[in-house]
């Protein structure tokens, strides 16, 4: 609706009381230029504002005169919403093109949840960074606990609240997992870094938040920053007993029984696939998720005829060595390691863990059996330098690295029979 005559400038400026008593017409506001009042015969009251864009005219609907309604507008608040129209009016922006923006930046706000925007940096990390599939259920898995506690709330309104909340059931269970709490407050500052970068938060609130950590109390026990390890000879001769005797062969079962003789990470090892084994010849040939290399792992006898007896079991006809029981054509979690240890071994949380086996092949092979340090790191997948600060080739000392795997092997199994002598 649209007119060429300028409504007559009231009297008296309007009041709320003014407004709360007028009858059907309509009412200019006499201080606000364009703002008018309509009341209409049933007593519905709306602020309407007259305004131009190119010259041409528009009214707009700016709201209501309702008291008691949460859209209320009363007299000075519709003089502010008016100034504000006007204001995009003059820069040739329709008010209900800005009403139209706030809304959908609304919509888009609230849809943008921390669950949502976490899935979007697991997805992108998987697709743009070659996420291996243990870095991306490690971090499905942390983010499903996170969820339960901020996994609705708008990412732009999380708060250093939301993180104490998060961090408070570690901090009040019995047993301590700073380890565990600390990953936990590291994914959601991965999180919002990537909600930063993406302009979904203008700042990361969980920066600054590590005050926030349990700290330990003081003569209390440190907490254990590395994988916890058997290193004890005796010890590990014992355990190796527990895992033979152990009546249920599951890939879990199979998969420590490799892990105590081969130094490799739990998740590099329940990947594990056949096209990447070559039994006849002794290798294992894979490429290391964490630094993107290849690797060669040499398989002592004992391995061998583990993997054997895995394909003669059938389960070599997939195409991981230690598939999922629940779906073979994906490899088993490592997780299910971890849980044989707890759960059906007895080992309490804490005392042993698969990565740790890498520990005890790195200590336990340096002493008591006197393997070259060198030897030991380049069997782990790491880095070794020369004298003279140059790296050796990945694949130097194959044939002393086969030798050190053998002669770790056959020590296990000296372990293990003297176990049982003793028993």
């Amino acid at each position: 609706m649209t007119s060429k005559t300028k409504d007559k400038p009231a009297t008296k400026p309007l009041t709320d009381a003014a407004v709360r008593s007028k009858s059907a017409g309509t009412y200019a506001d006499g201080v606000e230029r364009g703002l008018f009042l309509v009341v209409t015969a049933s007593g519905v009251k709306s602020w309407r504002l007259r305004y131009w864009v190119d010259k041409k005219e528009y009214v707009y609907t700016l709201g209501r005169f309702d008291l008691g309604s949460a859209e209320h507008l009363g007299v000075g608040e519709a003089r502010n919403a008016a100034k504000q129209a006007k204001t995009s009016a003059k820069n040739g922006i329709h008010p209900k093109d800005v009403k139209k923006i706030a809304e959908a930046t609304k919509r888009a706000t609230t849809a943008l949840t921390f669950s949502a925007v976490a899935q979007e940096f697991v997805e992108h990390n998987v697709t743009v960074n070659d996420w291996s599939p243990s870095t991306e259920k490690g971090h499905r898995y942390a983010i499903a606990a996170i969820n339960q506690i901020m996994g609705d709330v708008p990412v732009k309104q999380i708060n250093p609240d939301h993180i104490k909340a998060l961090l408070k059931p570690y901090q009040q269970q019995e047993t301590k997992r700073p380890t565990a709490e600390r990953y936990a407050l590291s994914v959601v500052k991965r999180v919002l870094a990537f909600a930063k970068t993406s302009r979904y938060v203008s700042e990361n609130v969980a920066i600054g938040c590590e005050g926030l950590l349990s700290k330990r109390k003081k003569g209390g026990p440190r907490s254990q920053s590395n994988h916890a390890a058997i290193l004890d000879p005796v010890a590990l001769g014992t355990f190796l007993r527990e895992l033979e005797a152990h009546p249920l062969h599951s890939p879990s079962w199979y998969g420590l029984q490799l892990l105590t003789m081969l130094p490799v990470r739990p998740g590099e090892l329940a990947a594990m696939r056949w096209d990447g084994l070559d039994l006849d010849n002794g290798w294992w040939v894979y490429v290391m998720p964490k630094v993107d290399k290849e690797h060669r792992v040499p398989l002592p006898r004992q391995a061998i005829v583990t993997l054997r007896e895995l394909q003669q079991r059938r389960m070599g006809q997939a195409e991981y060595v230690l598939p999922s029981r629940l779906d073979p054509d994906k490899p088993m979690h490592p997780e299910s390691m971890r849980l044989l240890l707890t759960k059906q071994l007895g080992y309490d949380v804490g005392t042993v863990t698969p990565h740790g086996f890498r520990a005890t092949w790195r200590t336990l092979g340096q002493k008591p059996l006197k393997i070259d340090v060198d030897i030991l790191e380049m069997s782990l997948g790491h880095e070794v330098k020369d004298p003279l600060g140059r790296a050796y080739n990945r694949n130097d000392f194959m044939e002393e690295r086969f030798v050190a795997s053998q002669l770790y092997a056959d020590w296990l199994d000296e372990l293990k029979a003297k176990t049982t002598d003793n028993g």
